[in-house]
């Protein structure tokens, strides 16, 4: 799966019959395959703000608060029943590809996370 980025221009292909309500159409560019097509949602950019970790030239590790932009898509790969969410930071590093179920379960507990600190 791409990491999610700009697809303006790549992002040819129509949604066909067969999409999801969701998918907003794009080519996954097999050579010579008329059903590589990838189901993708638009993606949901959310700031956010983030720990960062660097080591001093002391070699102790500091802590600070950084602001960065999520980025979530939904995913449907071709003769794949399963969807697909990214979330992360765009770059492949920094990214998460998780299942519904998965994401299901991280929003049930961190949805208990924030009520606990009210």
């Amino acid at each position: 799966m791409a990491t999610p980025a700009d697809h303006t221009e790549e992002n040819n292909t129509p949604p066909t019959t067969n999409c999801p309500a969701w998918c907003i159409g794009h080519d996954a560019d097999a050579p010579d395959k008329d059903d590589d097509h990838l189901h993708e949602a638009t993606p949901s950019l959310i700031p956010c703000i983030a720990l960062e970790r660097t080591t001093n030239e002391t070699g102790t590790i500091l802590h600070h608060p950084t602001a960065t932009e999520l980025t979530l898509v939904r995913y449907q790969c071709p003769h794949d029943s399963d969807t697909w969410f990214y979330i992360g930071d765009g770059s492949r590093a920094h990214g998460l590809y998780i299942t519904l179920e998965s994401a299901r379960r991280l929003v049930s507990a961190l949805a208990r996370y924030v009520e606990d600190e009210g």
